[in-house]
């Protein structure tokens, strides 16, 4: 039988929040390596979006041309930046969590072998 000790009930639920770190972790990184593999869709205006743009404000094509451009490498390197800060955060949750839950995990195996306590007094 099991001594449901206030430290033991606590090692159990240190453990359980960690490992839901761990999972919540292993989720994101696999997200963001999908992220990596397949990237996000950088959205552009079409040619004909570019010249109706560029009637409506009386402005050269080639400068509707340029803020489009400017635009899409601000896309991109805003994607690039998310999934960096993604892939530091997934690490952090695991190099974090890993090590306390191998930690509460271990001292409940280890008081598990442990002989339970007696209750007996000698007399």
């Amino acid at each position: 039988m099991r001594d449901w000790s206030i430290r033991t009930i606590y090692l159990y639920l240190v453990s359980f929040v960690t490992l839901m770190m761990i999972i919540w972790g292993t989720v994101q990184f696999i997200n963001v390596m999908v992220a990596f593999a397949y990237p996000p869709p950088i959205y552009s205006p079409t040619p004909a979006d570019l010249k109706i743009q560029a009637a409506n404000q009386n402005v050269p094509i080639e400068v509707v041309q340029e803020q489009a451009r400017i635009e899409e490498q601000r896309q991109l390197q805003q994607a690039r930046y998310d999934r960096a800060r993604r892939t530091a955060q997934s690490l952090a949750l695991l190099l974090v969590a890993v090590p306390v839950y191998l930690y509460h995990w271990r001292k409940i195996q280890h008081d598990a072998q442990k002989p339970p306590a007696s209750n007996e007094h000698p007399a």
